[in-house]
């Protein structure tokens, strides 16, 4: 049985009022030798923006700003920009996060070519329009978000999840420009299933999400998501692993049948959302992968695991029909 083993609390809320009530969520990522991270601060006004800080290692701050980085601009930010997941695809970042006016959640994505300068705002998940009440002055949309790409081209397609409740939902395409209303006018009349079909969900969880970029290797595409289980009417969040196809990520050929990580300290028990572990962001170094995760809402950590341990214990839970979306 393969347990994820704890670094312990990265980053704690600050003084500063951007991040006064919490710190959680961050994407992370490794360019030119440096360990970026960008994370969702919230303020006490539920507000959240997205603050940065530099990594000398895996598990040592070097560099912390005392401003956000990205804030809330459009009419879907109006209570701030949440859950950012970054990957790099030929030259190009692709930062998702979700964009959330107090209503509606909606998976939302900005390009950089550096890391400092963001461009192209958009959401990109379909705004599906529900009904309002009379007295309600905000559209509601419905909820889609846990936006994450793949970190590469497959099969010179980009793919991305996202995840309208409970399923993980997968989507690819040429160009991003394609992902426009057409586009998912087509794609929900279609009656393919584009779901990821994941064992979790059989064993008693509510619903799950995608949560770090998937991380290519040698067996497959190995998915470190979060799963949603509801136990004496309290919600709690765990971390599963799965690997994909690496031609055909739609299809999942091997899972392992419990959770490798659930909340069990005090900082993952107890905080502003208890009972939570809610995984965005790994990084690999030599054989060691670390996972940097939200935990209660309020803080965030860092586990790791053996690269090469963990695909031999998922290579002997291999799912003999192994199923596709």
């Amino acid at each position: 049985m393969i347990e994820f083993k704890r670094a312990g609390v990265m980053l704690e809320p600050t003084a500063l009022a951007f991040e006064a009530l919490g710190v959680l969520n961050p994407a992370v990522i490794i360019h030119n030798g440096i360990i970026h991270m960008f994370y969702r601060a919230v303020a006490l006004n539920h507000i959240s923006t997205i603050g940065y800080c530099r990594f000398k290692t895996p598990l040592m701050i070097e560099k912390r700003f005392d401003k956000p980085i990205l804030v809330g601009q459009t009419i879907h930010e109006t209570m701030g920009i949440e859950d950012p997941r970054l990957v790099r695809i030929e030259g190009l970042f692709y930062l998702s996060y979700t964009a959330f006016d107090g209503k509606s959640a909606l998976g939302s994505l900005l390009f950089s070519k550096d890391l400092i300068h963001f461009y192209g705002k958009h959401v990109i998940v379909a705004l599906q329009k529900l009904k309002t009440k009379k007295d309600q002055q905000i559209e509601r949309y419905r909820w889609d978000k846990n936006l994450v790409f793949f970190p590469r081209r497959i099969n010179g397609q980009i793919y991305f999840m996202h995840r309208i409740k409970p399923h993980i939902l997968l989507s690819a395409v040429t160009d991003i420009s394609e992902v426009d209303a057409q586009f998912w006018n087509r794609k929900l009349r279609s009656k393919i299933n584009n779901r990821l079909l994941l064992k979790s969900r059989e064993i008693g969880s509510n619903y799950v999400g995608a949560g770090c970029p998937p991380i290519e290797t040698d067996a497959g595409w190995l998915l470190i998501y979060h799963a949603a289980y509801l136990l004496e009417d309290q919600i709690i969040y765990k971390i599963h692993v799965a690997l994909l196809d690496i031609n055909q990520p739609n299809r999942v050929i091997a899972e392992l049948p419990y959770p490798v990580l659930e909340p069990q300290t005090t900082y993952e028990r107890f905080g502003n959302v208890n009972d939570v572990v809610f995984p965005t962001a790994s990084i690999e170094v030599l054989d060691t992968v670390y996972v940097y995760y939200g935990a209660a809402d309020s803080c965030i950590a860092c586990a790791y695991f053996s690269m090469s341990a963990l695909l031999q214990e998922l290579l002997k839970n291999p799912l003999t029909d192994a199923y596709d979306a």
